[in-house]
């Protein structure tokens, strides 16, 4: 009879160490994506009479901060200097633009979104905002970030 109660007894205790091991990777896998950012890029334009804005906005959709570990930028696919690569794409226009640069060790807050680039300069039509928007599409950007827990998977412009 002794035999028995030490025998399920030990059954007892491994089912509840084996229960224990299951939950603590579950709670690990749960904290892992309750802090996951995502970043995505998205591109607004607007014209009011015969002046037109286009800015490129970089968003944290994710439930977690960003972590930024490195920012590239490139012009026709040829890492550049940022305000270089903006003055290449753009020429004249560049001197009425703003720029955004984010640094390494940046950490970007979940559900913030920051301008990275804003361009303003006269219109008088929708075919001029879009030869400005075709020469902002030769930027691309690569930005390697990771989570509180883990580095992510770059987000990289030039894979849309």
């Amino acid at each position: 009879m002794e035999m028995a109660v030490s025998v399920a007894s030990l059954i007892v205790a491994l089912c509840a160490l084996g229960f224990t091991a299951w939950q603590t990777n579950t709670q690990r896998k749960h904290n892992r994506i309750s802090v996951k950012p995502h970043l995505f890029s998205l591109s607004t334009s607007d014209r009011n009479k015969n002046i037109a804005r286009l800015q490129i906005l970089l968003i944290n959709n994710g439930l977690g901060p960003a972590f930024i570990n490195e920012f590239k930028v490139f012009y026709k696919g040829i890492e550049s200097e940022p305000h270089t690569a903006v003055k290449s794409a753009l020429g004249n226009l560049a001197k009425n633009s703003s720029l955004t640069i984010l640094g390494d060790d940046y950490a970007m807050p979940e559900k913030d979104k920051e301008v990275l680039l804003s361009v303003t300069f006269p219109a008088k039509s929708e075919d001029e905002v879009t030869i400005v928007a075709n020469r902002l599409d030769e930027l691309d950007l690569l930005i390697n970030y990771s989570s509180a827990y883990e580095k992510m998977e770059p987000y990289d412009s030039r894979k849309k």
